[in-house]
């Protein structure tokens, strides 16, 4: 598993030999803490167009990553933002090439 920052991207060589290549801004924008899902929950029950954001919007940059044990990664993004446990098992599931998810890959959990 390598990130590289300056594409933006994160890319992972699975078991099996599949190569998978994730947006960071895909990843922030799907991060699978309580905080985030419940705010993209409340996005689509009151989709308000002139609600103000209270500061600015979230990062898509990676300031660090860790393994959490041997089923997920951490990531600390700029913002500071680090509650997100992003397991495997999901982030393979969601793997955005054509092969795995011709339509696009799905969220990592559904909110």
């Amino acid at each position: 598993m390598t990130v590289d920052r300056a594409a933006s991207v994160m890319r992972v060589t699975w078991q099996d030999g599949h190569q998978s290549e994730y947006s960071l801004r895909w990843l922030r924008a799907n991060c699978p803490c309580a905080t985030c899902r419940e705010e993209r929950l409340a996005a689509v029950l009151n989709p308000d167009p002139l609600k103000l954001v209270d500061g600015p919007p979230p990062s898509s940059e990676i300031a660090g990553a860790e393994f959490v044990g041997r089923y997920a990664i951490r990531f600390t993004w700029q913002d500071g933002h680090a509650t997100g446990l992003y397991a495997f098992s999901g982030l393979r599931v969601s793997c955005p090439c054509l092969t795995c998810n011709p339509d696009g890959p799905p969220p990592l959990l559904p909110d």
